[in-house]
């Protein structure tokens, strides 16, 4: 089973704000919380999935670089990993598989990076950026 084949217990909200590339990353980080917040801060707000390991990756690069999430955003990212079953939920993740972007490699989501624009699944043979602009997370 591949990443893309996870049905997602998140209807709408979360995983469709944070999967449509329309926005930047971080301003459709800031939707997802808000609408979260604004829908009661309940499950059905939260994310998994393909949105989530983008969601975590994009929080572990903003931590290199020695940035801090808002409140409402660190509670809405632990709460979503929490939704995921914790450490093991994230580890079952890890083990999916999924198809590079840039090659048609099969790798284990641990092995890939993410592109946080398009939000394609790239290997590391990745020779330059991936969309302008965007930041490579994974």
């Amino acid at each position: 089973m591949t990443d893309d084949q996870i049905t997602d217990l998140a209807p709408e909200g979360g995983n469709s704000l944070l999967l449509d590339p329309a926005l930047p990353f971080p301003e459709r980080v800031g939707a997802a919380v808000r609408s979260w917040e604004a829908g009661g801060r309940g499950p059905a707000g939260l994310v998994d999935g393909k949105a989530y390991f983008a969601l975590h990756c994009w929080e572990l690069a903003a931590a290199r670089r020695g940035e801090e999430l808002d409140g409402p955003t660190a509670d809405y990212v632990r709460r979503s990993y929490e939704a995921i079953g914790g450490r093991t939920g994230w580890d079952a993740l890890l083990r999916l598989r999924t198809t590079c972007a840039c090659h048609g490699d099969t790798w284990r989501l641990e092995n890939v990076e993410l592109c946080l624009g398009c939000l394609r699944y790239l290997c590391y043979q990745l020779d330059g950026p991936c969309c302008e602009g965007a930041e490579i997370v994974g």
